[in-house]
């Protein structure tokens, strides 16, 4: 699994999603230039009619809603995005100074992710590594992967460097696993075949299952050398008795079901998803907790959401737009690698759904403008249940523009402190 968006239908007109606003008139006269052929390429990810000859609804503008008294949410700091591909020292300097930050300022936890072999996200091949760096300068966060891709990894060698990092930072460490997500990746994984790429969820789940007994101290059997079993036990011994798991999802519901059985935490995002069927997911993950022994309320869903805060609308929204279509752009380019219908769109066609995506973004589905504007999305998501935003700051914006902006989305931050002013476990 990647945390990288997928354009859904909802991306490119506002649909389903909470906040979403008019089109702007150059956004309305690209999508006017496009041929019929792409026109229908673009209604068919709308998943709606086209309007009636001559007829133009008037879209609603943004919603705004202000944090309620009750209202709770836990903050992390999420990177994933850092291109691998740029030259010269200083590549971690804007991880090492958010990580500081959020240290000092009570943010729940820093995610670093996996990445293999492209530029976009190509600064982290391994969380562990850059993990126990985090923990060496911190005192306090959560030093947390998202994610670790399960199957590329014997579970041995995961359990023995996680450990060494939880012994570093104190007992601060978790990881988000994934199933992974691209057919290259595996060439890690030399024993992987087509079929194990085709069965990577179930291989994630049953690898976990492994790392949670090693991480409890047992011992579990591997196949040996010349095929006879090997009983293993890891060291060094962690600082937590039992390692913090979410496991990583970019919607399926039965991923998050599987998760609730497996007695996880969850990590998803809005990308590529509705905040309805978000909701419904969420109670389908807590319903299978329950039905599986857990406590429902236990489980935690982390929400990742790509956030730059200032303190005026108009400078934000100016300063993110480039880079937020940037980004769109790159995952799309990547996505054509699978062959995707979105090859068939180019040009002014393209264009246009990366600008149309800007804005229902930018309106209703990040925490981009200011802390006041911000509140509705974190409104929508204390309702359906989630329990953690995780703020992708890295997506583009400059390092000095990024770590300035971290004051405004403390200032949010702290409007959501639990009563007991802190984060939780």
């Amino acid at each position: 699994m990647t945390t990288a968006p997928d354009l859904s239908p909802s991306d490119v007109t506002g649909a389903g999603g909470a906040g979403a606003g008019p089109k702007s008139p150059d956004i309305t006269g690209r999508l006017a230039a496009l041929s019929p052929q792409q026109r229908a390429l673009l209604e068919r990810k709308l998943q709606k009619p086209a309007p009636a000859p001559g007829g133009s609804p008037q879209a609603p503008g943004p919603r705004r809603r202000a944090r309620r008294e009750d209202s709770v949410m836990d903050f992390m700091l999420f990177f994933f995005s850092g291109d691998g591909s740029a030259a010269g020292p200083g590549k971690y300097d804007l991880l090492f100074e958010a990580a500081r930050y959020a240290d000092r300022n009570g943010y729940a936890a820093i995610s670093v992710p996996e990445r293999h072999f492209v530029d976009f996200g190509g600064l982290y091949p391994n969380p562990s590594v850059l993990a126990a760096a985090l923990a060496a300068m911190t005192e306090r966060i959560q030093i947390r992967a998202g994610s670790v891709v399960l199957p590329l990894h014997h579970p041995v060698r995961l359990v023995e460097e996680w450990a060494v990092v939880d012994n570093i930072s104190g007992g601060r460490v978790a990881i988000s696993c994934a199933a992974g997500w691209h057919p290259d990746d595996f060439i890690l994984a030399p024993d992987a075949t087509a079929q194990s790429f085709e069965n990577r969820r179930e291989e994630m789940f049953d690898r976990l299952a492994r790392v949670r007994k090693l991480w409890a101290g047992e011992a579990v059997s591997f196949p040996g050398l010349y095929g006879e079993p090997v009983e293993a036990r890891t060291l060094p011994r962690p600082i937590q008795p039992e390692l913090p798991v979410w496991i990583s999802s970019q919607g399926s519901p039965d991923t998050f079901k599987a998760a609730g059985a497996a007695g996880a935490n969850v990590l998803t995002g809005l990308v590529a998803q509705r905040l309805s069927d978000l909701g419904e997911k969420i109670a389908a993950y807590r319903a299978a907790r329950r039905e599986h022994g857990h406590d429902p309320a236990a489980g935690k869903v982390s929400v990742m959401v790509h956030a730059f805060l200032g303190d005026d609308e108009a400078a934000v929204k100016q300063l993110v737009r480039q880079p937020l279509i940037d980004y769109l752009k790159t995952f799309l380019e990547q996505q054509d690698s699978f062959g995707s219908e979105y090859t068939a769109v180019s040009g002014e066609a393209r264009d246009a759904m990366l600008a149309a995506a800007f804005e229902r973004y930018y309106d209703s589905t990040a925490l981009l403008g200011t802390p006041d504007k911000c509140e509705t999305l974190i409104e929508d998501l204390v309702d359906i249940g989630v329990d953690e935003v995780a703020c992708l700051v890295d997506f583009g914006v400059e390092p000095d523009a990024v770590l300035a902006g971290l004051d405004h989305l403390t200032e949010l931050k702290d409007r959501y402190r639990r009563k007991d002013g802190g984060q939780a476990a």
